[in-house]
């Protein structure tokens, strides 16, 4: 893929653009309507931004994984002067949609890059959620909600194995168990992912409102929790206690 498709051109309808890309920027998917607001989380603390002052948030000082929610609009005919994509570049609803489906069902992030401000975002991310919608009136338009998650490898935790220590035993002989189940219930309305671990590889998709059972183990925010017969890993946020 060209070097120059992050830089700006002359024949941009709009001074900002939006890109969803995977596979090494081998598939482009520039988005068609930038939204109006942004809300981010930041070090734990929720924001509304405008898009003028999404970039320079971002890059003041350090920060943990920032998560990103906007609403928007897939538009089924291209317009000059409300689209933030070149004509060529335009994709019908019905490809974007099946598109952040297969972002959401992705084995490895997204490529997120937000060109055009002085405070450029280009990091790797994953769709937490994405929900699509229509309205009355303006058929074949896709209107829609997403958040994605900033992606960041989970930082390796090691301890050490306490000496001299021996198992304790019950009079049947058996090590007795200190588990205790706990129960959750999947709130996000497009499903949650189970991973191997925290932001790793996708091994299912629960359903809304699913029952997962849970051993107590945690990883910062993420929930060791079983769905089916499948041990995996999911993102707090999404789950109710039962």
């Amino acid at each position: 893929m060209s070097s120059n498709m992050f830089s700006e051109n002359a024949n941009n309808p709009t001074k900002y653009r939006m890109f969803f890309n995977y596979d090494n920027d081998k598939k482009v998917y520039v988005l068609p309507m930038l939204p109006q607001k942004i809300s981010l989380t930041v070090n734990g603390k929720l924001t509304s931004v405008d898009i003028d002052t999404f970039g320079e948030i971002l890059h003041r000082g350090k920060r943990d994984a920032i998560t990103i929610e906007f609403e928007s609009i897939f538009p089924s005919v291209y317009g000059k002067n409300y689209c933030s994509c070149m004509e060529k570049e335009f994709k019908n609803p019905s490809t974007w949609h099946k598109w952040m489906l297969a972002l959401m069902n992705a084995n490895n992030p997204f490529h997120f890059v937000l060109v055009g401000s002085p405070f450029s975002i280009n990091m790797y991310a994953d769709i937490a959620s994405y929900v699509p919608y229509e309205q009355g009136g303006d058929v074949g338009t896709i209107y829609y909600k997403v958040k994605i998650r900033e992606h960041r490898k989970p930082a390796v935790e090691t301890y050490k194995k306490k000496k001299n220590s021996k198992p304790q035993k019950t009079s049947s002989g058996k090590r007795p168990s200190n588990k205790k189940t706990v129960y959750y219930k999947t709130t996000a309305k497009s499903g949650l992912h189970l991973r191997t671990g925290p932001n790793a590889k996708i091994i299912g998709l629960m359903p809304y409102g699913t029952k997962v059972s849970s051993d107590g183990k945690k990883n910062g925010k993420w929930y060791h929790v079983k769905y089916g017969s499948k041990w995996g890993y999911a993102y707090n946020s999404w789950l109710k206690k039962v």
